[in-house]
């Protein structure tokens, strides 16, 4: 078990990461990201899905989870592409339902 923030892998280790319904759970967030994308290697993708924060039914939720003290933090899925555009990053975001899908792409030449 690691924190997302240190994650115990070398660097450029997977060619994807996956976090469903997880980013909103992370304390330091653009920690996570500069992580993830340390043990992506390049050519490789994450994919991030998270609750569309833009729908009432979903800041319900976000209000129930501050409510009961989770330290929740949903972020609009432009604000969660932007924490991986230090890096130029190719991102697609693609919304269906209730979700968003953020899907960045690491370019070979990257590191």
């Amino acid at each position: 078990c690691a924190h997302s923030e240190h994650l115990p892998f070398p660097a450029r280790t997977f060619d994807r990461v996956l976090m469903v319904d997880a980013f909103h759970h992370v304390g330091d967030q653009a920690g996570t990201a500069r992580e993830l994308w340390r043990v992506l290697e390049p050519g490789g993708r994450i994919v991030i899905l998270e609750p569309d924060i833009r729908h009432l039914a979903v800041k319900l939720i976000a209000l129930f989870e501050k409510a009961t003290l989770m330290r929740s933090r949903f972020l609009p899925s432009p604000e969660i592409a932007a924490l991986f555009s230090y890096a130029g990053g190719k991102v697609e975001i693609e919304r269906e339902g209730y979700n968003v899908w953020i899907v960045i792409e690491k370019e070979r030449h990257n590191t």
